[in-house]
């Protein structure tokens, strides 16, 4: 094969792989360009209160077990001092959800509920030791234990009252608190009765939702940051 026979192939073929390149690039940059009509999450009424305005940053932290929740609120404390020393940033313009699902469910109770159910409660998501003993009078994270300890300097460790009164919102599954009402009756009473006691006792700052998983979905719909605590 001649010289120019040679160069004459590898320019063909080199043609068309170079055109077949700039076709999948114009293809990718034509797949990442925005499309007129492309699909947007709806605005529910029942998620208006996740608009939070004047917010600059936001974040939502999923928890399913007790243990999971206990950390999530030092992760959250975390978040907020980080913001104010890094940034000087102010809590207001920070908008954070804590979901409150599966065995992380209880905690979003008042502790009028805890004083009636904690026992069985405690037992359901598995509350142990001195918690547990707690737990059979009021919501364990809710305040801070009188013989707690200080997490440094005169600052109490966070509890969902403290960080409520920071702007923390709670998302409580009302699936989960259904189940829970079923399981609460077996021992004595109605279920219907004891579901609707539960939602009429919620912490501040809690918010039922239809279950942790939607609220899951519709936090980041709405622009926040997810954060799976896992314990």
């Amino acid at each position: 094969m001649s010289d120019s026979a040679y160069d004459r192939r590898a320019f063909v073929s080199g043609g068309l792989v170079a055109a077949g390149l700039a076709a999948v690039v114009g293809n990718a940059s034509a797949s990442t360009r925005p499309v007129e009509g492309a699909w947007r999450p709806a605005s529910e009424p029942n998620d208006a209160w996740l608009d939070k305005p004047g917010t600059r940053h936001r974040l939502v932290v999923d928890t399913w077990t007790a243990a999971a929740a206990e950390q999530a609120l030092g992760y959250v404390d975390t978040f907020y001092r980080a913001n104010e020393s890094g940034y000087g940033l102010a809590a207001d313009a920070l908008g954070v959800v804590i979901v409150l699902r599966h065995f992380s469910t209880p905690f979003g109770y008042a502790d009028k509920v805890w004083e009636k159910y904690g026992g069985a409660l405690a037992e359901l998501i598995k509350l142990s030791g001195r918690v547990a003993i707690r737990a059979a009078q009021v919501n364990p994270l809710l305040a801070s234990a009188p013989s707690a300890g200080k997490r440094g300097g005169d600052e109490e460790d966070p509890t969902l009252t403290s960080l409520a009164a920071k702007g923390v919102r709670f998302a409580v599954c009302a699936a989960a608190t259904a189940n829970l009402a079923q399981i609460l009756a077996k021992s004595g009473g109605n279920a219907a009765a004891i579901e609707a006691e539960l939602k009429a006792n919620l912490v501040p700052g809690a918010v039922l939702m239809a279950s942790g998983v939607v609220a899951v979905n519709r936090a980041q719909e709405y622009g926040y940051a997810f954060m799976s605590v896992v314990a």
